[in-house]
C-alpha cells in the first residue's frame, strides 16, 4: 500500500520539531546591602500615569508617596538595576512633565548588638 500524494511518510509525521537551545542563566548577582533611591516630584494629578509609565518599564523599580499633596514620591530600585530605573525615568520624562532628584538621607549606621556572655 502507498500513501496518499502530498502526505508525509510515518517516520517524518512523528518528529520532533528542532527545538531551539536553552540559554544558560546569568550568574547571580550579589545581593545589595541597601536598595537604590531617588525622589520625583511632579502634579498630583499625574500620579496615576506615573505608576501606568513606570510600570511599562517591568519591575524596574517601584514608588511610594511621601507626600500625596504635593507628589513627592520615592523611588526605590536595585542598585543593580540603575542605570535601567535612570534610562527609564529620563524616557518617561519626555511624556510627563516631573523632577528627579538625588535621595537626599544616607543611611544610619548599623549598629551592632552586644550579645550576651
Amino acid at each position: 500500500m502507498h500513501a496518499a500524494k502530498g502526505t508525509p511518510p510515518a517516520a517524518a509525521a512523528h518528529e520532533v520539531p528542532a527545538l531551539r537551545k536553552r540559554r544558560k542563566p546569568a550568574p547571580a548577582l550579589a545581593a545589595p546591602e541597601q536598595s537604590g533611591r531617588l525622589l520625583v516630584r511632579l502634579a498630583p494629578h499625574h500620579t496615576a500615569l506615573f505608576r501606568f509609565l513606570l510600570e511599562a518599564y517591568d519591575h524596574t523599580a517601584y514608588f511610594t508617596v511621601l507626600e500625596p499633596k504635593t507628589a513627592l514620591l520615592k523611588i526605590v530600585f536595585s542598585p543593580h538595576l540603575e542605570r535601567e530605573t535612570r534610562t527609564a525615568l529620563a524616557e518617561m520624562a519626555r511624556s510627563l512633565p516631573f523632577s528627579v532628584e538625588e535621595w537626599p538621607f544616607s543611611r544610619p549606621p548599623q549598629v551592632r548588638k552586644k550579645t550576651l556572655s
